[in-house]
């Protein structure tokens, strides 16, 4: 990527960060390093932008502000983003799962735990019975099962430790020394997050998972 290309490319998404967050009117390093990270893995800008766009969608539903936010927050959002741009680029090379079929998977999935122990965590439950009226629906809102999926994530990773982040970040950082600080901290959170809900059998409610 040229040098002229690559300002634009971290131009574009600056723009539309700070577009969404308001103040502070700036990146931080942390950012900047976050963005470097993106453009070194060739995520396409597009895709990144409908990660960005996503995270904020997201904050706005659930009434939360986002003065503070950093773009490590849309982090998960723009791997969501980039795995099904990639899943739609090989759609043609493997069988397609139909969605009436997904749909139904899902459905059973959140049925199923919301007969589990975990069902018995107030805020989970409160989340997997909406998720169960949008799949009962006959067009569910695929975003709207993506922000439960955020939500899920979030109250997982709050009642994780600091020990248990700390150790897994070092754990990382280890097993790629090439990662920067943000990398590494969002690929904890991803592998602490998944071994939450493999642990409480916690399913995810996005149709791209089936």
């Amino acid at each position: 990527m040229t040098d002229q290309a690559q300002s634009g490319y971290y131009q574009a998404i600056a723009r539309e960060f700070l577009r969404r967050r308001g103040a502070p009117f700036f990146l931080s390093p942390r950012d900047l390093a976050v963005i470097d990270g993106w453009e070194k893995n060739s995520v396409p800008l597009h895709v990144v932008l409908e990660g960005v766009g996503r995270a904020f969608d997201g904050i706005r539903d659930r009434a939360r502000g986002t003065k503070g936010i950093s773009l490590s927050f849309c982090e998960p959002h723009v791997r969501r983003a980039l795995a099904q741009h990639t899943d739609r680029a090989a759609g043609r090379r493997r069988a397609t799962v139909p969605r009436a079929v997904k749909v139904a998977a899902a459905r059973g999935e959140v049925e199923t735990c919301l007969r589990s122990p975990a069902a018995d965590d107030r805020r989970l439950r409160s989340l997997f019975e909406e998720a169960a009226a949008l799949l009962a629906r006959e067009a569910p809102d695929e975003e709207a099962l993506e922000r439960i999926d955020d939500g899920v994530d979030g109250i997982l990773w709050g009642r994780t430790s600091r020990a248990e982040r700390d150790g897994l970040a070092r754990q990382t950082a280890k097993e790629f020394p090439g990662k920067g600080p943000a990398e590494i901290a969002a690929a904890a959170r991803t592998r602490l997050v998944k071994a939450a809900r493999e642990n409480l059998k916690v399913p995810y409610v996005s149709l791209f998972y089936y």
